[in-house]
């Protein structure tokens, strides 16, 4: 095992440990700011799976994961660097929060997009949102530059005809939600 492999086990370790802790408080509190079923645990998993292919993603890029993974803490007021939490909708079969200073912040979205995900048999993610770790509001100029930051990872990779990409921001202002998927080919 090395040291990158004992990291991500160590941090498996305090992030269930944390979540079984307070009964998954804060990740069911997290669901249901979103409107999102009442179980904590598809989040749990969802996001220990996703920060797993994540780091494999970087260890692969030889990318220093290690700050990136620091950041990714139970509660997030204990990651003073994070800037956005990023929670992915993988096809209802589990849900992702992730913590980043930028909304880039090392994730690829359009690798996520196409992201196999075997243990809940399903391809990338469907919903993506947005907000301050806090829930505090995002303000408009916010919004626009994460539809240009999501718009331009996503359409780097994949042209408008393959893939369709719209945002809502007046559901809450708490979030961005951003919805993806495939255009459907004329038959």
């Amino acid at each position: 095992m090395t040291i990158f492999d004992r990291e991500l086990t160590e941090w498996e370790r305090r992030f269930r440990a944390a979540a079984a802790a307070d009964g998954g408080a804060l990740l069911r509190d997290h669901l249901q700011r979103l409107d999102l079923p009442d179980e904590p645990e598809r989040l749990l998993e969802g996001t220990i799976l996703l920060v797993q292919m994540w780091a494999a993603y970087n260890d692969l890029d030889s990318d220093d994961f290690a700050p990136l993974l620091e950041m990714q803490t139970y509660d997030p007021n204990d990651s003073p660097h994070a800037r956005f939490a990023c929670t992915f909708d993988l096809h209802s079969a589990a849900y992702a929060r992730v913590l980043v200073e930028t909304k880039v912040g090392g994730l690829d979205l359009a690798d996520l997009y196409g992201q196999p995900w075997r243990d809940y048999r399903v391809v990338g993610f469907r919903r993506l949102w947005i907000s301050h770790p806090d829930w505090s509001p995002l303000t408009s100029d916010v919004r626009q530059q994460l539809q240009d930051e999501v718009g331009g990872d996503l359409y780097f990779d994949y042209t408008e005809e393959e893939l369709d990409v719209w945002f809502d921001d007046e559901l809450d202002d708490t979030y961005l939600l951003v919805t993806v998927q495939d255009v459907e080919a004329e038959a």
